[in-house]
């Protein structure tokens, strides 16, 4: 018992020590987009036509970034990584020197990210012997501070439209926390990459689009409020939720999904697959 008590708290201060140097660092990178990207251009693309036909905005034909700028954010962001991954070092070398060597595209990376294509990450992981979750999660650390500027563009134009789908509005990516309001049945779902936020029904899992709800578990840690866990058996997925009745102001979803983190660690004790963000980190620390 010690010993894992031992280990929580190990994992707890790198977890939380990570994120505050990499939210900085992200601050950094949105400094050097917004100066450096013409996010005017996004004007361009038809949105009301996306989303009609249930597609998320961005795609691979209407990123308005390039490998240059991207490889300035992977300067920014990589030191950081390689700072904290106490066991993955030796191919987070190998990955910078492939990039200073320019032996692959990091924009052909962040749209395989950006339509989930894990083919691509598997293909680049075999040929140069790079955990696969490794550089997907290193790709998706440098496409985040572009997922969250588009996001800020588009925020006013996509409040005129109504999008319940189970995946984000702006990149597609699925939710990691929700907003829950049990008094009117609504539910909002949160972005991680992006920070993009959506209505979506109540009492149906996201990830799989179940509807039973005995097949539904709502797990608590102590008090019921206002943190909780919803999962779902048949998928043996879970999202985080906060409780908009009991907690007014839920704040910077960014913050409660990290400072939640212990939510995750019940999950995982409950037997729930874990989502790749959270255990890239367990295997990174």
């Amino acid at each position: 018992m010690e010993n894992i008590i031992n280990n929580l708290q190990r994992f707890s201060k790198f977890y939380i020590d990570f994120h505050e140097k990499i939210f900085s660092v992200h601050v950094k990178c949105m400094q050097h987009l917004v100066a450096a990207l013409p996010f005017q251009k996004l004007n361009r693309i038809d949105i009301a036509e996306r989303l009609e036909q249930k597609k998320p905005i961005l795609n691979p034909t209407n990123l308005n970034i390039e490998n240059k700028d991207l490889e300035q954010l992977f300067d920014f962001v990589l030191p950081v990584i390689k700072k904290y991954s106490y066991l993955r070092k030796e191919e987070l070398v190998r990955l910078e020197e492939l990039n200073d060597k320019r032996r692959f595209s990091l924009k052909h990376l962040f749209s395989a990210l950006l339509v989930n294509d894990r083919q691509v990450f598997k293909d680049f992981a075999n040929k140069y012997d790079i955990s696969s979750l490794l550089l997907e999660m290193v790709t998706e650390l440098i496409a985040v501070p572009y997922f969250e500027l588009s996001a800020e563009f588009f925020a006013k134009k996509l409040s005129k439209f109504h999008w319940h789908e189970p995946f984000c509005p702006i990149c597609g990516s699925q939710p990691a926390m929700a907003k829950i309001n049990e008094q009117n049945h609504t539910k909002i779902l949160w972005c991680r990459r992006c920070n993009a936020t959506w209505q979506f029904y109540d009492k149906i899992c996201p990830f799989c689009l179940n509807d039973q709800i005995e097949s539904q578990k709502f797990i608590f840690l102590s008090n019921r409020k206002p943190y909780r866990i919803e999962a779902c058996d048949k998928c043996n997925n879970y999202l985080k939720a906060v409780d908009n009745l009991t907690f007014f102001d839920p704040g910077n979803f960014s913050v409660i999904n990290i400072a939640t983190y212990y939510l995750d660690i019940l999950a995982k004790y409950y037997g729930y697959q874990l989502n790749d963000y959270f255990r890239f980190y367990f295997e990174m620390s």
